[in-house]
């Protein structure tokens, strides 16, 4: 178990912690770094894969990468957009290769009857169900930027930096996430209205 960071420490901004850790990449400032921002890394994952052991996984890689790209921030810009990006890109690549890997399992598989899919959608019945399997239903990208949004209530200026674009192109990216959202929800309301 490593040790909690000194007070000092803890009291440092993060881009002062990353000056540090360059210095010292095992040392305390990492460490600091790390246990600040776990939990917001953690639940982000939790969010956009929703998987509680993915999550934790893609949370090491996402510090693992901070780690190895130590040299490659910008001291003069803001550390959280810097790392959600890392955050968002770890979980897309994650996703991707278990949607490559669904999709040639799923080609080998023989295709299920019509009356089983219907069984489980009325077995789906619960609201919140309706909304995880309408956000699963969204491209990755879209799910994450919900999730940046609402999930961890990121301004558009942090989202628009994280992404490395403009505040205008997070509002209608966000827009089109929503009404994207909404169509699935209603489309899983009908689903449900007419099974019954």
């Amino acid at each position: 178990m490593q040790e909690k960071p000194a007070p000092a420490l803890a009291a440092l901004e993060d881009r002062e912690l990353m000056r540090l850790a360059l210095e010292d990449p095992s040392g305390p400032p990492f460490h600091a770094l790390y246990d600040r921002h776990k939990g917001l890394v953690f639940r982000y994952h939790l969010r956009l894969v929703g998987d509680r052991a993915l999550a934790e996984d893609l949370m090491q890689d996402t510090f693992l990468r901070i780690y190895e790209r130590l040299d490659r921030f910008d001291h003069e810009r803001p550390f959280r957009p810097w790392l959600v990006q890392i955050a968002r890109n770890t979980a897309l690549n994650a996703l991707r290769s278990r949607k490559k890997k669904e999709r040639s399992a799923s080609d080998s598989l023989p295709e299920r009857p019509a009356s089983d899919r219907l069984q489980a959608q009325v077995i789906a019945g619960e609201a919140r169900s309706h909304v995880h399997e309408a956000l699963a239903s969204l491209e990755d990208e879209e799910r994450a930027l919900l999730v940046d949004r609402v999930g961890l209530g990121m301004k558009l200026g942090e989202i628009a930096e994280s992404l490395g674009c403009t505040e205008r192109t997070v509002r209608n990216r966000l827009d089109a996430a929503i009404e994207h959202l909404t169509r699935a929800l209603l489309g899983r309301k009908e689903e449900t209205r007419d099974g019954l």
